[in-house]
């Protein structure tokens, strides 16, 4: 009997340490601290239609570490482009762009503006 006590009580003191090691009792901040985002927008000649051009231009340059959202569209013949300019260039994004391949359709850039987000 006293054994199933002493037993017992060990089980118990196991579990309760074991709960008091795995609660997670720091108060550690995190911060996050804002990136600079610019956005440009390119103008593109050379898609044939949304579908095919423009999203897969779209989805190559979302795939692209530091783009932050990229959206192209066929009608206005432009690509709207939010990207942090520490992890990649205007030089990066028109090489992406450029270099996408739909068929044999070339992309060719017109015009880049700039415009610095926050």
């Amino acid at each position: 009997m006293k054994i199933n006590y002493l037993l017992l009580n060990i089980i118990m003191f196991c579990l309760t340490a074991n709960i008091l090691v795995a609660q997670d009792t720091s108060n550690t901040v995190t911060i996050i601290e804002p990136t600079l985002s610019t956005m440009v927008t390119i103008e593109i000649d050379g898609m044939a239609c949304q579908e095919g051009c423009a999203d897969k231009i779209a989805s190559n340059l979302n795939e692209t570490q530091g783009v932050i959202s990229a959206e192209v569209s066929f009608k206005d013949k432009k690509g709207i482009i939010v990207f942090d300019p520490n992890l990649v260039s205007i030089e990066d994004l028109k090489s992406k762009i450029t270099s996408t391949k739909v068929k044999d359709y070339v992309y060719t850039i017109n015009s880049v503006t700039i415009k610095e987000k926050n």
